[in-house]
């Protein structure tokens, strides 16, 4: 019998090991997915992105387009930020995936992120969603140009909410540039619900919505005075379009998914397969419709050009500096509690022949227990808009006042005057220097 040469054995033993590595990768890809893949929405639960990826998941899972679910995990803050980098750094096994819009694109250029899609591999886009510019359903503003001009008329005055470095900010910024003069004071306001408050509370003046979430909220009390696009809505023909009103900006915008870079190709080919037969199934055209959506499907090079024209009309957004909203319950309850110590340390010197006969810690306590309950129902009577800031403030001051003099006599005409200069002066300082609009 002729024994094998040790040349040959290795060739022998490199070929069994290229040939097992082989039969294992393949193995792994075609088992892919073996476990629940775990995908990223960077916002909270109820908005838009949100809305559209259960929407998407149901049908996905109802017609087992991927053998394993789609778990979904939201991560907010930052501007999507949070849960981008969260992907970004994740293992490149294909078992966690992000959905982000534009905003992968705004974050990169507004400063928020040191990346783009570049940090990600593009997997798909699906679906397309314009945008809504609205107001409160009572706002004096009846169009885009009513509003344009106002914000010309008195520059940095009217506040716009958004979510900085999201597309709603740059969607005002573009507002801006294709109107000459025209300045919003931007706040960072947070997500579609935060803004829907804002406007609601007459804490700003503008903001802007998907078409979904627009159609969501409008029975809340909020009016739509444009639609970013040249042609109008389908779903909400009513609405004029920005550009029938003579500002040119469109916003469209669409849901990319993405994996961790160096996620292996045939790992993405798996999701955007599932991803393609979901966008052309008769259930999730259905589901789409009913979230105003239009199912389209793109991946590839087209997918690679959309991101690129995206982020060519982005970085042409010239951003300014933004500034947060004021606290205004909080604001009002710090100066009224320190007015408060003032006036009671005074009561209780001018008390201390008093002393032996009150039970000053008793008092105390339901001192404070009867200033909290108040501070509770004024922030309230502020957020809900039941009373106008004026009225609240006065009652809430004067209040406060009683409680802390224990309704000395001699004390009720300065705690009239102290309510009377708060509850003006305040309102002068939140109009004039942080441009609000108080309830």
């Amino acid at each position: 019998m002729t024994i094998p040469s040790t040349r040959n054995c290795r060739r022998l033993r490199v070929a069994l090991l290229a040939f097992s590595f082989i039969a294992f990768a393949g193995t792994v890809g075609a088992d892919y997915p073996d476990r629940p893949i775990h995908l990223i929405v960077p916002f909270g639960p109820g908005g838009g992105s949100d809305t559209y990826a259960r929407a998407l998941k149901q049908a996905i899972e109802d017609h087992e387009m991927l053998p394993q679910p789609l778990v979904i995990v939201n991560v907010k803050g930052a501007g999507a930020t949070i849960g981008s980098r969260q992907v970004k750094n994740a293992e490149p096994d294909g078992y966690t995936l992000l959905l982000l819009h534009e905003a992968i694109v705004t974050a990169k250029y507004s400063g928020q992120a040191d990346y783009g899609p570049e940090a990600f591999e593009p997997i798909a886009g699906t679906g397309r969603i314009g945008l809504v510019i609205a107001v409160a359903e009572k706002s004096k503003y009846q169009s885009l140009t009513d509003l344009l001009e106002d914000a010309k008329r008195r520059p940095d005055r009217l506040v716009f909410a958004a979510n900085i470095g999201a597309p709603v900010h740059f969607v005002g910024a573009m507002l801006e540039q294709h109107w000459p003069g025209a300045r919003f004071r931007f706040t960072q306001t947070g997500g579609g619900e935060k803004r829907l408050n804002a406007l609601l509370g007459r804490h700003a003046a503008v903001s802007a919505f998907s078409l979904e979430e627009y159609l969501r909220y409008q029975s809340a009390g909020i009016r739509a005075i444009a639609y970013c696009d040249k042609q109008r809505a389908k779903d909400a023909p009513e609405i004029p379009t920005s550009f029938e009103q003579g500002v040119p900006v469109q916003h469209i915008n669409m849901q990319f998914w993405w994996a961790p870079k160096g996620t292996p190709q045939e790992r993405i080919d798996v999701m955007a397969n599932a991803l393609q037969r979901a966008m052309q199934n008769e259930d999730v055209i259905a589901r789409m419709k009913k979230i105003h959506n239009e199912p389209v499907f793109i991946q590839g090079e087209e997918m690679r050009a959309e991101v690129e024209r995206r982020q060519t009309a982005v970085s042409s957004v010239i951003l300014r500096e933004t500034q947060e909203l004021p606290n205004v319950p909080l604001f009002v309850g710090i100066i009224t509690a320190f007015l408060g110590v003032v006036v009671g340390v005074k009561s209780l010197r001018e008390s201390a022949a008093r002393r032996a006969r009150v039970d000053w810690s008793s008092y105390c306590v339901r001192a404070a227990i009867a200033c909290t309950a108040i501070t509770v129902l004024y922030a309230t009577l502020l957020a809900t808009t039941f009373v106008e800031f004026h009225a609240a403030t006065f009652l809430y001051v004067l209040s406060v006042g009683a409680i802390l003099t224990r309704c000395g006599s001699r004390h009720l005409l300065p705690i009239v005057l102290v309510a009377v200069v708060m509850s003006l002066g305040l309102s002068i300082v939140f109009t004039k220097f942080f441009s609000l609009v108080l309830p």
